[in-house]
């Protein structure tokens, strides 16, 4: 009988064919992030009860209660939708533990999905203490509660960044992104500009200095490696140049960057 490889739950292969696994995150790390969100987000509540209670006090019991219930209903709902959604998948709990809810395929997770994945969340306590979640946790046995069924998600630990410089053969690049990293050109400029010069401008800085590096040491880098670089960057390549990211994915996107660099 086939054995999974140990700590690797979730496989998933990339447009480039280069496969990456994730380790699902444990039902114990899971809950002491999400006891770390729930003490975060009861404070919030507290100095929302606290100030429709002010008001109140002055009178204002209309505006008192619209406070309450408005706040509270925002509070619950919008800390783990907003935070997952700017985040790319993390709360303030998930930082703490490194996890992070990813795509089926190990895509960042959109604003879509982390709405949906937040408001299941309701089902998921019921009938208290995440009960329903609990059972569909282990009855899946995937690692995923209603929330994650509903919204294509899955809750992983979160690898450690790779920087180009750090992939193997890639030594030299530190250097190069640290010479390259120049500032923006000025906005009067971009008129007499190329369109891929224009597109290059409007990075970051940082970006700049990455795509700069990667286009310097591409030839010395195997399919694999420029794969899990681009990966790990591809919520700035997704910005970046989301026509290529959509049809094609990060390692395309990242070469176009790095064809326009070259250029």
């Amino acid at each position: 009988m086939h054995q999974p490889l140990p700590d690797t739950d979730l496989i998933v292969a990339t447009p480039e064919r280069v496969s990456f696994d994730y380790q699902v995150a444990g039902l114990g790390t899971r809950a002491v992030a999400q006891i770390l969100d729930l003490l975060i987000v009861s404070v919030v509540i507290v100095a929302v009860v606290f100030v429709a209670e002010f008001a109140g006090a002055l009178g204002q019991n209309t505006l008192a209660t619209l406070i309450a219930l408005f706040g509270i209903f925002v509070t619950v709902f919008g800390y783990f939708w907003v935070s997952e959604a700017i985040w790319s998948g993390q709360t303030l709990g998930k930082k703490a533990l490194r996890l992070r809810a990813i795509g089926d395929r190990g895509e960042p997770i959109t604003f879509a999905q982390a709405g949906i994945r937040n408001l299941v969340r309701v089902a998921d306590f019921l009938p208290y203490g995440y009960g329903v979640g609990l059972v569909v946790l282990f009855a899946n046995g995937k690692g995923k509660r209603l929330g994650d069924l509903a919204a294509g998600t899955v809750v992983v630990k979160d690898s450690d960044s790779v920087a180009l410089w750090q992939l193997p053969g890639a030594r030299a690049a530190a250097p190069v992104a640290a010479a390259l990293g120049g500032p923006v050109a000025p906005a009067h400029q971009l008129a007499a500009a190329t369109p891929g010069e224009v597109a290059l401008r409007r990075l970051s800085p940082e970006l700049r200095r990455l795509v700069s590096a990667y286009a310097a040491r591409r030839p010395q880098l195997p399919v694999e490696l420029r794969a899990r670089f681009a990966y790990e960057v591809q919520g700035s390549l997704r910005m970046a140049a989301p026509d290529v990211f959509a049809q094609a994915g990060p390692l395309a996107a990242l070469d176009h960057l790095a064809d326009l660099d070259r250029q």
